[in-house]
């Protein structure tokens, strides 16, 4: 039967304890995703000085590492719901290892080697895209007929990322020193990976 939106639907929405789990949840998965798409060339070739020549094979490993990620999140997820886990397990321990994973980015601030550096970001960008099954657990915990509203302000916060961690970064350079902004990017990604745990 249809209904028309009502006000008490976006209380609903805005007012679920855990539709805001999932909410912050993607804010900080999608701001290791910004840091790559925004900064990451930069961060590479101005404050690693890594050369042009040698910084497109160096920059291509993590996006490797993502594509890997997405895939194998998607496989583990599927195959724990097949061995018996429960739904809620089987979406969020890939989700909240994959930000685990993603949080490592700040270790790339201990590290000076081109090859390491790169290995670093590979881990958490395969952690970034290895968590992306996300949407997977809006249409499991959002009201069924609320799945569009509900859809549409899980991306809306999770994409403010794409605004927020790029000014951020910009604010938080000092010189060309990126230490800060990778404490940052790692923050978020911790922060999303407990609002999985805990909200």
């Amino acid at each position: 039967q249809k209904r028309p939106l009502a006000w008490a639907d976006w209380k609903i929405v805005l007012g679920r304890r855990k539709l805001w789990g999932i909410y912050l949840g993607q804010f900080g998965i999608n701001a290791t995703q910004w840091f790559f798409l925004t900064w990451f060339p930069t961060y590479m070739v101005t404050y690693r000085h890594v050369s042009f020549a040698k910084s497109g094979l160096l920059e291509a490993l993590p996006f490797l590492g993502a594509f890997a990620g997405v895939l194998l999140g998607g496989f583990v997820s599927d195959g724990l719901l097949r061995k018996g886990s429960s739904l809620t397990m089987a979406r969020k321990l890939p989700i909240i290892v994959g930000m685990l994973l993603s949080s490592s980015i700040v270790v790339a601030n201990y590290v000076s080697d081109p090859l390491s550096i790169s290995a670093c970001l590979t881990i958490a960008f395969f952690g970034c895209g290895f968590g992306s099954i996300t949407w997977s657990l809006v249409s499991a915990i959002a009201p069924e007929r609320l799945i569009g509203l509900t859809g549409g302000g899980f991306n809306f916060i999770g994409n403010l990322a794409a605004i927020v961690v790029p000014l951020a970064i910009g604010f938080l350079i000092k010189g060309n020193d990126f230490t800060r902004p990778l404490i940052a990017v790692s923050a978020m990604a911790l922060v999303g990976a407990g609002s999985y745990i805990f909200l």
